[in-house]
């Protein structure tokens, strides 16, 4: 290419962006005056300066919601965005609403890439409903929910174990063990099968997940403008991520074909085998969602779901526990006086382990894995507390602001699982603790993050003594976070010391 026509390129794209910005820009102020509060904004750029001042994510989000209330919005480029905030907004608007509010937004940038726009997670209206039933059917299925699962899970549980002990009581970030250890229960769900804590394909697999959700918090302006994609070469690095995905999209394809070369109706085994099923069952057509896209692409949402979430927590619960010993030999205590520590805590174990289950809630409390749900919109024009919300408009609920309360919790910004437990030593569950979100499209993976936190975390405190490396602190100051699709701590690192050489698990 010559220069003069990278020239005219460059022109021609400005152009057509240019062109595009003005339309988006008349097409939106019709509804402006209608909408909820905000702050002022710059076009293309919008409200970027408003979350440039602090990298914690829930700064701004807190100082916008007490100068415009519990229902405001800003500007993604040149697209206004409602936030929902507190949890009588939240209720409203998504409980006793929610199906006026269950569809997703036009399908973002970020979901093109990880899946296409067609997995389960950016899908809306009766594509949404089959799927999701498909998918919590078949799940149930193979475990979801039930013992046989929880046999997987504690298949995973005691791999984690014999891989921290390997360590030797050396310093180790959590976070690569827990993840592998996560991993493989979706790999049981969803493939039939499970990943070796070494195997590079795995590695390669979570590595293209952790790429993904770093590039969609990076503040990226193709994230703000996706037209901007179309630019020549990459100074955006969007086709370095594409790339990475592209090659997880290709892996997951390489496993849906070993499925179907192998298929047998019936000896149906696995996620993968049962949407095959469905496949053969279902007349061809445009309107057909059980295809090998679609399955590759749930598959993709179930992955990077299923894993990042439940493994950040966990990682959360080991700096607690190595910060607060006196908490950890609370739990530990518990677990030895309830159960021992000759065989390794079930689920039947939980309602007896009340203050075990108390540190679990208040990590996904304090640590706000989620600080805001996946963007919901109406599915038609609406009104709420006088505000026009037209269809398809993205809408953020903002869950940190329900967990981060004080009027709910007196005194958040303190570590406390006794918030948790009565005056009788029961578990207290508040309508407010809502970190899976809420409502028609709250988390679809809640049960089997709860059954895997309850299960990782009490093992590994039955197991081991979490404690700082030898000679240094841990502070929350240092380690608090990386805001993508999860709240993530700064990489740091623990040390695992053994409890009793003689316990055997």
């Amino acid at each position: 290419m010559s220069l003069l026509d990278f020239g005219l390129d460059i022109l021609s794209t400005s152009l057509g962006l240019l062109v595009i910005f003005l339309a988006i820009l008349l097409f939106r102020s019709r509804n402006h005056w209608r909408l909820p509060p905000g702050p002022g904004w710059i076009p293309l750029v919008g409200n970027l300066r408003e979350f440039m001042s602090d990298p914690d994510l829930r700064i701004p989000l807190r100082r916008l919601q007490k100068k415009y209330g519990d229902i405001y919005k800003f500007y993604i480029g040149p697209c206004p965005t409602i936030v929902v905030c507190g949890y009588d907004a939240i209720r409203e608007i998504f409980i006793k609403r929610g199906k006026e509010f269950s569809d997703r937004p036009t399908v973002s940038l970020p979901m093109i890439i990880l899946n296409g726009g067609k997995g389960i997670v950016s899908v809306s209206g009766d594509i949404w409903k089959k799927q999701r039933k498909f998918i919590l059917v078949t799940l149930r299925q193979f475990g979801l929910g039930r013992s046989i699962l929880e046999d997987k899970i504690q298949t995973e549980v005691k791999l984690f174990l014999s891989e921290i002990e390997h360590f030797n009581q050396s310093p180790f970030n959590m976070m690569p063990p827990i993840q592998t250890g996560v991993g493989n229960v979706i790999s049981h769900l969803v493939f039939g099968g499970h990943f070796n804590h070494n195997d590079p394909r795995f590695k390669i697999l979570m590595d293209g997940f952790d790429s993904f959700l770093h590039y969609v918090s990076s503040g990226s302006l193709v994230i703000l403008l996706p037209i901007l994609r179309l630019v020549p070469g990459d100074i955006f690095g969007i086709k370095n991520i594409a790339k990475k995905m592209q090659i997880i999209k290709d892996f997951i394809s390489e496993l849906i074909e070993e499925h179907m070369n192998k298929f047998d109706e019936e000896n149906v085994e696995d996620f993968i085998d049962a949407f095959i099923s469905e496949m053969k069952k279902q007349d061809v057509g445009e309107n057909n969602i059980f295809t090998k896209e679609y399955l590759a692409s749930i598959i993709m949402d179930l992955f990077l779901a299923g894993t990042e979430t439940t493994s950040t927590t966990v990682t959360w619960a080991s700096f607690y526990l190595a910060t607060r010993h006196d908490i950890q030999s609370r739990i530990f205590e518990e677990i030895k006086s309830m159960i021992g520590t000759e065989r390794l805590p079930s689920m039947q174990d939980k309602h007896r382990l009340v203050y075990t289950e108390a540190f679990i809630m208040e990590v996904l409390r304090m640590s706000s894995i989620v600080i805001i749900s996946a963007a919901h919109a109406p599915v038609s024009d609406v009104w709420i507390r006088g505000f026009h919300i037209p269809k398809g408009m993205q809408m953020l609920p903002d869950i940190s602001s329900v967990l981060s309360d004080p009027a709910v919790w007196g005194d958040p910004e303190n570590f406390r699982p006794e918030r948790f437990v009565s005056e009788e030593g029961t578990l207290l569950k508040p309508d407010e603790f809502i970190p899976f979100f809420t409502g028609k499209r709250n988390c679809l993976g809640e049960s089997l993050a709860r059954m895997e936190l309850f299960l990782f975390i009490s093992a590994l405190v039955q197991r081991f003594e979490i404690m700082p490396p030898e000679g240094e602190t841990l502070d929350i100051k240092d380690v608090d976070g990386i805001f993508g699709g999860t709240h993530a701590p700064k990489p740091f690192y623990i040390r695992a010391i053994s409890r009793h050489a003689e316990q055997m698990i």
